[in-house]
């Protein structure tokens, strides 16, 4: 056994960081996947399918509402211009949020196809949802400069064990159907916010009255390239997540978007509880080893097998094994979880050593990757719909899978041609 009290890297600063963020998102998504089983025995899967419409919009848009600069929260040395930040992008914030409701307006004005997506009418509620999203982001940024990682760790529990608690209460006392998934989500983000809200005002209060436009404008400027080159990315990496919602949104069913999306959390949850732990210390050990290209694969392949053996029981039993948690109306979501393997593992896989672009500095080819990854995809997409469902579905998992390959390829030879000019 692995004696930690003696341990140098158990004792370091950064990895009692890590560990207690991560030990708030493992509480949070256990609580998640507890309640998944409660509830998909009191909503129906169309129940799903608009929330899950719902929250991918508002995901979408917060990702870009910020304009990603509270990333840069984190570089000014002076209290005073980290503030400016946060200020700018809470205004920033603010306005998207306001236009987006303008933009609900006008699109529910016309009978056009579209407006099927801000159905039913709380979905005049996605601008407080960007809102909340958006503001989460900045304040995640502002107590990670803080460094109050115990903060975030208990208030991620809270927003998860309020949401999942409202979800079943309202499910179960009220019958709202999608409503109560509604509440529930606004609970979680909301209170939360309202936490970290009221502790910063606490202690920000009169830091914050002297923060001139002059400085806001400055800083803004200054960090001009995160909403260039950060937000755009960020922007792709929301739709290419969500993609497979809108597609089925648009040319299937309502339902079907509610099946894919919690077959989708019962196989992406675990597995992304690992993958966050080893991107952390993969990250930590590739920046200081002198194999990386022997890390890099092993770490690679090891996820992989990792991934493929925890599909094992989906492939071979995925029907039984979804009625049995999930309910007798949720037997197609193990179909849709069995057709997305090939994408669910290597895409794991891929997660798992994603830092490397990172600490190569080549930011800009996982871009272009993005950018073909959502062409194709859309391609096969558009290629296949006219065939049934599961015929679909397994092209979009096999081109996605193979682009996620040539993705682990592609990072490989980065490294390998780092590593050798540095050598």
């Amino acid at each position: 056994m692995i004696n930690l009290k003696n341990n140098p890297i158990a004792k370091s600063e950064f990895l009692k960081n890590v560990f207690t963020l991560l030990s708030g998102a493992t509480i949070a998504q256990i609580i998640t996947l507890i309640a998944i089983p409660i509830l998909t025995r009191i909503y129906t899967p169309e129940d799903f399918g608009y929330i899950a419409i719902y929250l991918s919009i508002a995901n979408i848009v917060a990702a870009i509402s910020t304009g990603r600069y509270e990333l840069s929260i984190m570089l000014p040395e002076k209290r005073m211009e980290a503030l400016a930040i946060f200020k700018g992008t809470f205004k920033i914030s603010f306005v998207i949020s306001l236009t987006s409701l303008l933009l609900i307006v006008i699109l529910k004005s016309f009978d056009h196809k579209l407006s099927g997506f801000i159905e039913p009418s709380y979905f005049y509620f996605l601008p407080l949802s960007i809102f909340i999203v958006g503001l989460g982001n900045v304040f995640f940024q502002w107590y990670t400069r803080e460094k109050k990682f115990k903060l975030q760790a208990n208030l991620k529990i809270v927003k998860s064990g309020t949401s999942s608690g409202v979800n079943v209460l309202l499910g179960l006392l009220y019958a709202l159907k999608s409503l109560g998934l509604f509440f529930g989500h606004i609970a979680g983000q909301g209170i939360q916010q309202i936490i970290f809200g009221i502790r910063f005002y606490k202690e920000e209060k009169g830091n914050l009255k002297q923060v001139s436009s002059d400085l806001i404008k400055e800083q803004l400027r200054l960090n001009n390239n995160f909403p260039r080159f950060s937000a755009p990315m960020a922007f792709l990496n929301a739709i290419s997540k969500d993609v497979l919602i809108y597609v089925l949104k648009l040319f299937y069913t309502t339902s079907l978007v509610g099946l894919y999306s919690n077959a989708n959390k019962v196989i992406t949850y675990p597995l992304e509880l690992i993958s966050q732990s080893f991107m952390t210390v993969f990250y930590q050990k590739i920046t200081e080893s002198n194999k990386k290209l022997k890390l890099y694969r092993m770490s690679y392949f090891g996820n992989f097998i990792i991934a493929s053996i925890a599909m094992i029981p989906i492939v071979f039993w995925g029907e039984e094994l979804f009625v049995f948690v999930l309910g007798e109306d949720w037997e197609i979501a193990g179909s849709i979880a069995r057709y997305l393997t090939p994408l669910t593992i290597t895409s794991f896989a891929m997660r798992s050593v994603s830092n490397i672009f990172a600490l190569t500095r080549r930011n800009g080819t996982l871009l272009i990757w993005q950018i073909l990854y959502l062409s194709i995809v859309l391609g096969t997409i558009l290629l296949t719909k006219s065939e049934n469902f599961e015929v679909m579905l397994l092209y979009f998992s096999l081109v996605g899978g193979f682009l996620y390959i040539a993705l682990a390829i592609i990072g490989y030879v980065i490294i390998k041609k780092t590593y050798e000019k540095a050598t």
